[in-house]
Order: structure tokens, then sequence, then C-alpha cells
């Protein structure tokens, strides 16, 4: 039986979608291909670099000579200016393709992203075993515990664990300036990123059946079992694993530059591709450099997803179907035992506690100022007058701080319910559509996975750009926009949870109560949300988890936000106030992840026979 759909709430959570995500990137794309022009009445025509003024007197903007050049800054008198247009140019794109510095760009980007995932991998891998295939005692509790430093945002283990990364790696290796940065960048994604491995291998490791491992042992032994079995079986969630951690450091600016600030005194840091994309606009002021950058870099990643989404298709988190019997798990002696435990305090010692002290060791006399970004012995002073967790005075001491924090918390609310409401409609299309409606859902709802923070960030302000009227300077000031943007970056999120929570529920169910005579929204109502809203519920928890930690894809969206205002100070302050508003963002992330672990613990526990 065909079941009839929701189609004013899809209609409207397309709309939404569309607002919030597609026209941000197609804005993005045309305006790449837009040049400025500025002719004089001469017939002479300069190409000009970011925005063109135009004065009573004067129209001044600046020219580039050559990809790579410093910018000059030009000015010509009204009357010998003809006309200044918009033209359509590949100009934007040669600059970035012939620009030396691009290939070095790309160089450090990728190492960088290649060096974390690989690390992240080595990590996550021995602990996803642990976790799926053994009887140790305590391993839930223990994958809990290695989601931490994926709660953390990736800034806030940069600065806690940095410094004694670049004292281990100075001793080790003797390395400086850029080759640091980039090594220490590694270890810290390596960190940041083990745990998306333990949550897609270990499930991939615990489902193998039992009885093709079994067969394929007792014909050509345990070796050619794994090697025919276990391989295949856990290889794609591997492979998966891999790339997503590969695309997630590849996109993020933050951390690089955090560590760029960060080097000793001399060091000379490396810039990477996503960055640019923020000095392009922020900085340079060359909007077209900018979108120009970034759109070969979404291209990239759009791929990049393409190939994590195929490795992952048919993991146990994605499959539909359910495995048959299971392998018993390994039994471990209490020597294993003991160097599993000792292995995995190590890494969350590394990855969780290393940065947690090192960020409260600000306080005291242990904090710096470093007027420059690189701390040097001139510029460290003592952070007198500041207890840690002192949340109430630091917030005194810190003007603007709490409307800064509840603007923050309002606007993660926001954006975590807007993505739930969207998901919903959605992903019940992907449940009850056919293969094409369902693969389609699934592929535009992934598809923000593949946007770096930054690209949405910048496409978005050109599209509001484009909205002609007052009244969008008026939605400007409140939250609409920053809502959207986060809204639009984890909706593969809330579509993902939606999507579980409705699979589960069987179509017989509805079928039953349609025939009963039971409306759409009778169904929805009265059938749907009671059985669904746990998974729905945990994933908002896990939105809003994401959207408070996000700062790549607001921080040219909204400055007036807490952790805006905390990565702006610990650029050139880390003391003991910069500390507190470090542990205040952890708290408040705290609660709905807690929440969520909680929730889903609960739930699990009820399913269990």
């Amino acid at each position: 039986m065909s079941m009839p759909r929701f189609r004013p709430l899809t209609w409207l959570a397309w709309a939404v979608v569309v607002v919030a995500f597609v026209l941000p990137v197609v804005q993005m794309f045309v305006r790449s291909f837009q040049a400025v022009d500025v002719i004089t009445t001469s017939g002479e025509t300069y190409r000009a670099v970011g925005e063109v003024q135009v004065g009573d007197e004067e129209v001044t903007f600046s020219l580039q000579p050559a990809p790579g050049m410093e910018k000059q800054p030009w000015s010509l008198d009204v009357e010998e200016v003809a006309e200044v247009r918009t033209v359509y140019s590949l100009d934007h794109y040669r600059r970035v393709f012939t620009d030396s510095r691009t290939v070095g760009l790309v160089r450090n980007s990728v190492w960088i992203a290649f060096g974390g995932a690989l690390l992240g991998l080595l990590l996550g891998l021995p602990i996803a075993f642990l976790v799926g295939r053994t009887d140790l005692w305590g391993r839930r509790l223990m994958a809990a515990l290695c989601l931490g430093p994926a709660i953390l945002p990736p800034f806030f283990i940069a600065l806690g664990g940095a410094r004694r990364m670049q004292e281990f790696l100075i001793g080790a290796f003797e390395v400086s300036g850029g080759t640091l940065q980039m090594l220490n960048a590694m270890l810290v994604f390596g960190c940041v990123l083990f745990p998306l491995t333990v949550l897609l291998v270990a499930p991939a490791l615990a489902a193998v059946p039992a009885g093709p491992y079994e067969s394929a042992r007792m014909l050509r032994g345990r070796r050619a079992a794994f090697r025919h079995v276990v391989v295949p079986a856990v290889l794609p969630s591997v492979l998966g694993s891999f790339v997503l951690s590969f695309l997630i450091a590849l996109t993020d600016f933050a951390v690089p530059d955090v560590l760029g600030f960060m080097l000793p005194a001399g060091g000379a840091p490396s810039h990477v591709f996503a960055t640019e994309i923020l000095l392009q606009w922020k900085q340079e002021g060359n909007t077209g450099r900018a979108v120009a950058t970034g759109a070969p870099f979404l291209l990239i990643t759009f791929a990049l997803l393409g190939l994590a989404l195929w490795f992952l298709r048919g993991s146990p988190l994605l499959a539909a179907g359910r495995p048959g019997r299971l392998r018993p798990r390994v039994r471990m002696h209490a020597w294993q035992r003991a160097l599993a435990y000792l292995f995995v305090l190590a890494v969350l010692g590394v990855a969780l506690l290393m940065p947690l002290l090192g960020i409260a060791s600000w306080a005291g006399a242990g904090g710096e100022s470093a007027t420059g970004g690189s701390a040097s012995p001139a510029a460290v002073v003592s952070a007198d007058g500041a207890a840690l967790f002192d949340f109430t005075e630091t917030l005194d001491r810190t003007r603007g701080s709490r409307e800064e924090r509840d603007r923050w918390l309002w606007t993660g609310l926001a954006a975590a319910l807007l993505a739930i409401a969207l998901a919903i409609p959605l992903a019940r299309l992907a449940t009850r559509g056919g293969r094409i409606v369902r693969t389609f859902v699934l592929v535009v709802g992934a598809l923000p996975l593949a946007v770096p923070g930054l690209v949405l960030g910048v496409g978005t302000l050109l599209f509001w750009q484009a909205i002609p009227g007052d009244w969008v300077l008026d939605l400007e000031e409140g939250i609409l926009r920053s809502t959207l943007v986060l809204a639009a970056r984890f909706l593969p999120f809330a579509l993902l949870a939606a999507w579980l929570a409705l699979r589960a529920i069987r179509p017989g169910h509805e079928e039953s109560a349609a025939m009963l005579g039971a409306s759409a929204s009778t169904r929805g109502v009265r059938l749907l949300a009671p059985l669904a809203w746990p998974g729905v519920f945990a994933g908002g928890l896990v939105v809003l988890v994401l959207a408070l930690r996000e700062l790549d894809a607001v921080i040219l969206i909204d400055p007036r936000i807490l952790p805006m205002r905390l990565y702006d100070k610990i650029h050139f302050n880390r003391m003991a106030d910069e500390a507190n508003l470090l542990f205040l963002c952890l708290a408040y992330l705290l609660v709905p992840a807690v929440l969520a672990a909680l929730f889903l613990a609960l739930r699990g526990r009820r399913r269990r026979p």
C-alpha cells in the first residue's frame, strides 16, 4: 500500500534546506566568476582586487600585478572613471591556480590531514577491537570516555596540549617553525579523530557473523578465515573512517591557525588551504579570490565524502539487515586486560587529560600574554587576581561575555531544534519512499558533511548580501543567519538519527492505522511520535553539542558569541580568565553530551533481553 506523505511539512523542510544550504553554495559559485573592472574615459581597464569605493572625488581600489604579489592601492579622479562594471571571468581561478603559494597550501593541508587521520586510525583500531570483540570489563564505559575528545572543540585540545606536544617533538625530532606546527597539528587531529574510528569500526568487528568465519577456519585455518571473512567485513568501515577523518582534518582551519600562534619565538608558521579562504575574505577583503579558493576546495571535499559513503554503505550503522549468530567474544587474560587498560588510559591521558590540565595551568603564574602571537620570555606575565573556576568574576571582568554566552546558547539550541524539525519529514520520506527517493534524500542530506564550515559561512554571507531590502539588516542583528548555517551544517546527524528511529518502525503498523481511517496527523502524533521520539531526542542532543562546539561556520557570520570572543582572546592571552572561559564552554557542552550518553545507555539496556 502506498502511504500518503506529510507533503506540507516535507516541502517546507526542502525550502529551508534550499535557503540554508543550496542557495549559499550556488551563490558562492556564481560569485567566484564575477570580477570588477574600472574603465577610464580614455579606454583603460583596471581589474580591481577587492571592493571598489566610489567617493565624491575619487574612486579607490586595489590592483594585484600578478598572482601572489602584494596588493597595490590605486585611486582615480571621479572625472577619469567612465564605468565600474561587474563582468564574468575566470580571473579569480587563474590567480588561485597560478599563485606559487597554492601548491604549498595544498601540500601542507594534505600532509596534516593524512597524518592526523592515520594517527587517529592507529589509536582507534586497538580500542575498537577492545570494545567490539573482547569481554573486557567496562568496555561500554570505555567507549563513552573515548568520545570525550570528540566533544571538545579541536582548538581546545590544541591549546591545552600543544606545549607538551611541542616539547616532545622538539626533543625527539629537533624540528622547528612550520614543520613543528604541522607535526603538532597531526598529533592534535589524531587525538580528536580516533573516536570516529572507534565509533565506526567497533560495531563492524562485533557484527562479523560466526557461520562464515567458522566455516572458513575449519576449511583453511584461522589466518584464512581472518583474511577472507573478517577483513572484507571490517575493511569498508576502516577505510570509511579514515576518509572521513581525512576530510575533517582537511577542512579545519582553527587548529593550524592556533598552533601557528603558539610556536616558539622566531618560528615562521605554515598556512593551510582552509586558512587562505579566511585571509582572502577577512584580511585582504578580496571576496572573489576567497570564493574562488573555496569552490575547487568544495569539489574535492564532495569527492571525498562520496568515497567515504561508498565505503560505509554496508557498515552496521547504515545497513538495514541484522546479522545472524555472532562470534563469541575474545576472552582476555589478566595481563592482557592490564595492558588494554593501560593503553586506553594512555590515549585518554594525552587526548583528554593533558589538554584539560594544560589549560588549568594557566591560572596563577602559569599564564602568558603574547602581544605578537608567539610567546617570548619578555612577553610572559603572571595572571594575578584570577582564580581557576571563578566563572562569575571572569564574566564580570570580560565585558559583554554574558550576552555573548546567552547568544551562543540560544543559537545552538535553535539550530538543534531546526535541524530536527527538518530531519523528521525528510527521514520519513526516505523510509517510506522508493529506492530513488531514499537515495536522493540521503545523498542531499549528507552533502553538508563535505562543505567546510568556512565555505558555508562565506556562501551564506554572499546570499544574504544579494537579498534586497532594509529588512535584511534587521534580521542580521538576530541569530537567524547563524541558526540556519549551523542547522544546515549538522543536518546529516539529525537526519541519520531520525532515519534510524523511523526505520525501526514497521510500515505495517502505519498501514493498519491508515486502513482504520487515521489521518496523517493522527498517525504522526499517536503512532510515530511515541515510537520514534527516543532516537530523535538523542539525535537532537548530539546536534546541540556539535552546534555549540562549532567555530569554522560562524567565524564570519556572528562574532558576538562566546567561542568567537574566546578564540580572539587566546591568540594573544592565555591566562586564568581564558582558562575559565574555556572551562565554562566545556561545562555547557557537557550537559547535552552527558544527557545523550545516559539516554542512549538506558535505552540500550531496556532493549537487551
